[in-house]
């Protein structure tokens, strides 16, 4: 089988989950069953509308501990466990940058990933220009200087000059007006918590996405350990992206900065958006995607 190796790779990185994260104190955040329901909303089509492919795009990274940046997981979960459930969807997964004959098969592409370079703009240019959808999770937003990738996405991590920062996600993400009323998430709450890393001060033009959700930030960490969530006063007070959306051509850009603690692929809130970015990227509806929500919460 063509992705026998890959398959075979994963088995020896998967772990069990703990709580580990990017610090001892977070912790993921107890949601309650009825509200995750009432956000779901009941189920009115049980398949797509057409045959999809998912390309899931992921690669390895040696220098976090377990608990974080588990890509290899990740991946496992949803191309192996979760959407081969949906009917009508076949998930083929990529480690590293996708071949063309992928970019020209997909009606999705995920890519959570540790970066590497040499990507082809080309080929996502073109994908794009055809109507596909791109979803990026996290550290999928820093390739080479960002520049080129933030012409794509909107905003990319600047390692130009190094205006770039990181810490805690620490406060409540707060859903904007363009938030409210986007369908990746009807039914929110317009403040909620979720437990996870955040970057911000990203390179682009903040004019040319629709930014659907914010934090403020601070302090940045550059990996120092930071022994207790950050007070209040330490934050700068700026509404600073956490998730948007982007049209590129024909083409749906989703991109969450989200997706840093090995828990957070298990909040039934982080699910939601997830998969629905997922359906809203390829014009789909979200009611297939809906069982998976719950499943496979364990671990």
């Amino acid at each position: 089988m063509k992705h026998r190796t890959a398959w075979a790779i994963v088995l020896l990185l998967t772990v069990c989950s703990t709580a580990r994260a990017q610090f001892p104190w977070q912790k993921p955040e107890k949601r309650d069953p009825a509200e995750v329901a009432r956000i779901v909303g009941p189920i009115q089509q049980r398949e797509p509308s057409r045959d999809l492919t998912i390309v899931w795009v992921w690669g390895i990274d040696k220098l976090h501990e377990k608990g974080t940046h588990e890509y290899a997981w990740v991946m496992d979960r949803y191309a192996n466990e979760l959407l081969p459930q949906v009917p009508r969807v076949t998930v083929i997964p990529a480690m590293w940058f996708p071949e063309k004959e992928l970019w020209e098969k997909a009606d999705l592409v995920v890519l959570y990933l540790w970066p590497k370079p040499n990507w082809d703009y080309k080929l996502i240019d073109t994908y794009l220009a055809r109507g596909g959808g791109l979803v990026l999770i996290h550290l999928a937003v820093m390739q080479g200087s960002g520049e080129e990738l933030a012409k794509r996405i909107g905003l990319a991590w600047d390692h130009s000059g190094g205006a770039t920062k990181w810490g805690v996600l620490a406060s409540p993400i707060s859903l904007t007006d363009a938030g409210k009323k986007s369908p990746i998430f009807e039914r929110f709450p317009p403040q909620f918590k979720l437990n996870d890393e955040f970057y911000w001060n990203l390179r682009g033009d903040p004019e040319s996405i629709t930014v659907l959700a914010t934090a403020r930030a601070g302090p940045a960490i550059a990996n120092k350990p930071l022994p207790a969530p950050p007070d209040p006063n330490q934050l700068d007070g700026k509404e600073w992206p956490v998730m948007w959306t982007r049209q590129v051509g024909r083409g749906r850009v989703f991109v969450s900065l989200a997706g840093h603690n090995y828990f957070t692929f298990n909040d039934p809130y982080f699910r939601i958006i997830h998969l629905r970015a997922m359906a809203w990227a390829m014009r789909e509806s979200f009611d297939p995607f809906k069982p998976l929500v719950m499943l496979h919460l364990e671990r």
